[in-house]
């Protein structure tokens, strides 16, 4: 199948973070045109040995990771006689030829959308030659759907042509260190250090037979050797830290010999430290129980003193009211000694009786006339209301008959009798 139409049907990412989408193979090995599509971001191939299977992951993954040619690193068995360029002469099936190897990742982005980065890798192979020439590509367009690597002719695109159909969108490199870099950058965001020991641990890992029949040995030899060699300055500030572990393991022992010497005289000190408190607490109390028994006599005392004061305020008020008597009684015992008609104690009683006698008669002829003066009273307002009902009879009965003399033709008469 010859693609140069737009695609209407291509995967879509499904999460947030990178996911292959799509691989595709253009004129390499017995591919025309060949994509496989990853299902969340896994891909199976299926078929008989010999069918290609290895050959596809060797074009593909990790080599578009990684960019390198050689065969050590692009077949999984790290055979150096199956070179790069016979994937496009087939041994003398071409004299020349130009294909593609291609990969699609896609990711949802934080406001919901898609974005899409294709990378891949150019090669032209030329009998006698080997690879003539070589060129990658990054780009956010689609394989297929906004960018076509076989032109209207049916052709592969070559270098000039693809770098037209990319335009601002992307960009075309030789070197591989710069594709390497961009890759990192769109992808992973490792660095190159971290980068280069990510792909050459894929590259170790894919080896054929690995984990099938495992081996540890081999396995620890495949990671070893896929990690790059540590730095020399890394190692100098690792055997600094443990020197440093070493110093500061020897003041934790000498700090926890000095703590237990601590713990144990702070043992001694704490019962030297009762018994002292205890004595002198001894005194306090005894200074604080005197104190308190001073303050409850000394209330006591001030309420006696407040009682005291109060009978002397009351004695001598009482004082005061008998002296006050005393002076009536002497000033009424002088002046009754100074009447001649008292001279002796008989004639004062009975005088006194005599007195006594006139104001009970006075008295009585009191009673007898506010009994007189009510009853007199009581029969003048009987009289008055006697008076005032014949004025009113008398009345009505002028009327009547004033109305009768009127009715007879004596009214005048009748009136002239009555002013008489």
């Amino acid at each position: 199948m010859r693609l140069h139409a737009v695609r209407t049907s291509v995967p879509t990412p499904n999460r947030e973070r990178w996911q292959p989408l799509r691989a595709g193979l253009v004129d390499l090995f017995y591919y025309d045109y060949q994509e496989f599509w990853f299902r969340d971001g896994r891909l199976m191939l299926r078929g008989n040995n010999g069918t290609g299977k290895s050959k596809v992951l060797a074009l593909t993954l990790p080599f578009l990771l990684d960019g390198d040619i050689s065969a050590h690193r692009v077949e999984p068995d790290g055979d150096p006689g199956k070179r790069m360029e016979w994937n496009l002469l087939l041994g003398g099936k071409y004299e020349e030829r130009l294909g593609y190897t291609w990969l699609e990742f896609g990711r949802i982005t934080e406001d919901g959308g898609t974005a899409y980065l294709t990378i891949g890798c150019g090669l032209k192979a030329v009998a006698g030659r080997g690879i003539a020439d070589r060129w990658y590509f990054v780009t956010p367009l689609r394989v297929g759907v906004d960018l076509f690597l076989i032109g209207p002719s049916g052709t592969a695109l070559t270098k000039d042509r693809l770098t037209d159909a990319i335009g601002t969108e992307g960009y075309v490199t030789q070197k591989v260190e710069l594709y390497r870099r961009a890759v990192d950058e769109h992808l992973f965001h490792l660095g190159p250090e971290r980068y280069d020991a990510l792909v050459n641990l894929l590259i170790q890992l894919r080896q054929p037979q690995l984990s099938k029949r495992p081996d540890p040995e081999r396995l620890s030899r495949a990671l070893s050797e896929a990690l790059a060699p540590v730095d020399p300055a890394v190692i100098t500030d690792i055997a600094a830290a443990f020197h440093d572990l070493e110093r500061q393991r020897d003041e934790l022992a000498s700090l926890r010999e000095t703590r237990n010497h601590v713990a144990r005289f702070l043992d001694r000190y704490r019962h030297y430290a009762r018994v002292a408190a205890r004595r002198q607490a001894e005194e306090l109390r005894l200074a604080q129980s005197a104190y308190e028994r001073t303050g409850r006599d000394l209330s006591a005392v001030r309420e006696e003193i407040d009682q005291a004061r109060a009978e002397q305020q009351q004695a001598e008020t009482r004082l005061e009211e008998i002296g006050g008597a005393l002076a009536e009684l002497t000033a009424t015992r002088e002046e009754l000694a100074a009447r001649p008609e008292l001279k002796s104690l008989e004639d004062a009683e009975r005088y006194a009786k005599l007195a006594t006698e006139a104001a009970g008669s006075a008295a009585r002829r009191a009673e007898e006339a506010v009994r007189t003066r009510d009853s007199r009273k009581a029969k003048r307002d009987e009289a008055a209301r006697k008076a005032e009902a014949s004025r009113t009879r008398v009345t009505e009965r002028l009327g009547t008959a004033a109305d009768a003399a009127s009715r007879a033709g004596l009214g005048l008469e009748h009136a002239e009798l009555v002013e008489r």
